[in-house]
């Protein structure tokens, strides 16, 4: 069974190139409906909740700080990859029908998309190494102009690693006339599943590294207002492991034919991809919420959001909670937790 219902680094599976002991017409349209259906619900929910990040970020926070910088540029990379979805979930339904340019140009976006949300969740990881280990260090680095050249290098870099994406995908038929929007050969194929568990074996190494000197320069001088920021980006961080792991270790799995798998072992594995592949992209609308329950400053701006569409006899009674709660803010070091 090949496993690509698109082209970048982040392979879905191919439904209708079964081996023909294994075919199962019913497995084939769960995973059509189930794609149509959580496709859809994702990307609503992405584009409502990065929404919100963005406009609270520019709105509210002024992009004052590097880490304010590196959520509104991480919130843009879940929306493009978001965005993504519906174009693959009518892919699932139909077969690719929305010609090779377009093949071509939406597998490199969706990639895109993947490899700057990783970048820049181990980028945010190691400023804030550099922040609670060596402050000295960070506070040369804490210009704006500092944050926007980091976000530039890593569009560069996801653009870079997408490149292969770009040139060597194409549409093809496969024997049963479904068309089929891949990389040219399996050896392509195999070099981008390669690349992307290269990427998540680095990026595991470095946001490794950098929590376990956090943690313990943590223990010896605990301070709350650092603790909360740590809390939220650890656990913005495992969320997206968590959620890309699974998927990640059995694409490594089924590429590389390390399991010798009967037809119904086969089937077990092609339905744990289908599930998988939704766990690794609803990911891109968990960080929104992330922001939301954990991060007291995002919560905060939200709320103040939300007052203003308020009636004006309620407006009224609360100017003095939103007056103080400005003040407050003012106060703060700008940032989004």
């Amino acid at each position: 069974m090949e496993t690509a219902t698109f082209t970048d680094t982040t392979p879905s599976i191919d439904y209708s190139d079964l081996n023909p002991p294994c075919e199962n017409y019913n497995l084939f349209q769960f995973g059509v409906i189930f794609t149509a259906i959580l496709n859809s619900v994702i990307f609503f929910f992405s584009l409502l909740g990065n929404s919100l990040v963005f406009w609270i970020v520019v709105k509210y926070e002024h992009l004052s700080s590097i880490t304010n910088i590196f959520i509104m540029n991480l919130s843009i990379t879940d929306f493009i990859f978001s965005s993504m979805l519906p174009f693959w979930a009518a892919y699932h339904m139909f077969g690719w029908v929305f010609g090779e340019l377009l093949c071509k140009f939406m597998s490199a976006v969706f990639s895109v998309g993947f490899y700057s949300g990783i970048i820049i969740l181990t980028m945010m990881t190691i400023y804030r190494y550099l922040v609670v280990v060596h402050p000295l260090v960070a506070l040369r680095s804490r210009k704006r102009v500092s944050g926007l050249i980091l976000c530039g290098i890593i569009w560069v870099m996801s653009c870079l690693a997408t490149a292969p994406v770009l040139i060597f995908t194409t549409v093809r038929r496969d024997n049963s006339d479904f068309l089929k929007c891949e990389y040219a050969s399996d050896a392509w194929e195999e070099f981008g599943i390669y690349q992307q568990n290269l990427f998540f074996l680095i990026s595991f190494a470095i946001i490794s590294f950098c929590y376990f000197n956090i943690l313990r320069t943590i223990l010896r001088s605990p301070a709350q207002r650092r603790q909360k920021t740590v809390k939220l980006i650890f656990i913005i961080v495992v969320v997206f492991f968590l959620s890309w792991a699974p998927y990640n270790i059995l694409m490594f799995l089924e590429q590389t034919d390390l399991l010798e798998l009967d037809c119904e072992m086969s089937k077990h594995l092609t339905f744990a991809l289908y599930i998988c592949e939704k766990v690794a992209f609803s990911h891109c609308c968990l960080n929104p919420v992330l922001y939301a329950f954990v991060g007291i400053k995002f919560s905060r701006h939200l709320k103040r959001m939300f007052l203003r569409f308020r009636p004006c006899s309620y407006q009224e009674q609360n100017t003095s909670v939103r007056v103080s709660a400005h003040d407050n803010l003012h106060h703060e070091d700008f940032s989004v937790y």
